[in-house]
């Protein structure tokens, strides 16, 4: 791929991370209101939360309860759980639900649906087009590891992007590797990186 391709991509990307921020920055979660009612934990604006992330109050009550370790139901507007949780507790679920199940692995975007596709679950994001099935926030960070802008990563290549562009992953980052094939390892120079995608161009096959 020309450099004239590269440049067009990554301008193509970068307006897409704009956006998703744009996007991200206009969707204010509302905080947990918590009250307890002996040993039972009450979140009473538990529908107003998932009416604006757009997302199955079971699917998310089925979460938490699997979170928690605990069971949980749904009264109403409100979600029942059946212990006593902090306020700390239940927002830290509710911001790794949305890393898992909304916010775009790429361009950070809430603006995303699930979709199934054969047997798995995808989340497709409608800011930036990207696709990628869906994965726990505590497995999407089991790597720390970060690409630096300048610096030289070894790579395989996993898929292909609608543009051609091939893409691997690192940690929590994917990796555009622009000429890329699907199963080739290559040696990348990272040239840019903008939320968790990180451009790069090839230095070496292997």
């Amino acid at each position: 791929m020309g450099d004239f391709d590269y440049n067009d991509l990554l301008e193509n990307a970068e307006g897409a991370f704009l956006k998703g921020n744009k996007s991200q920055e206009r969707l204010k979660i509302p905080d947990p209101d918590i009250i307890y009612e002996g040993r039972v934990s009450i979140v009473r604006n538990f529908a107003d939360i998932v009416d604006m992330i757009n997302r199955d109050p079971k699917h998310v009550a089925k979460f938490l309860m699997k979170e928690l370790g605990i069971g949980v139901s749904i009264d109403s507007r409100r979600l029942l759980i059946n212990r006593k949780v902090s306020y700390e507790q239940v927002k830290e679920k509710i911001s790794q639900y949305m890393d898992s199940y909304v916010r775009c692995y790429e361009c950070r975007a809430p603006d995303t649906e699930i979709q199934r596709i054969g047997r798995v679950d995808v989340l497709v994001c409608k800011a930036c087009g990207a696709q990628h099935p869906i994965r726990l926030v505590r497995e999407a960070k089991t790597s720390e590891l970060k690409p630096e802008e300048g610096k030289e990563y070894s790579v395989t290549v996993t898929e292909v992007g609608k543009s051609g562009e091939g893409r691997s992953h690192l940690g929590g980052y994917v990796i555009v590797v622009p000429g890329g094939k699907k199963g080739q390892t290559v040696k990348v120079r990272i040239k840019k990186v903008l939320g968790t995608t990180a451009f790069s161009e090839i230095i070496a096959s292997k």
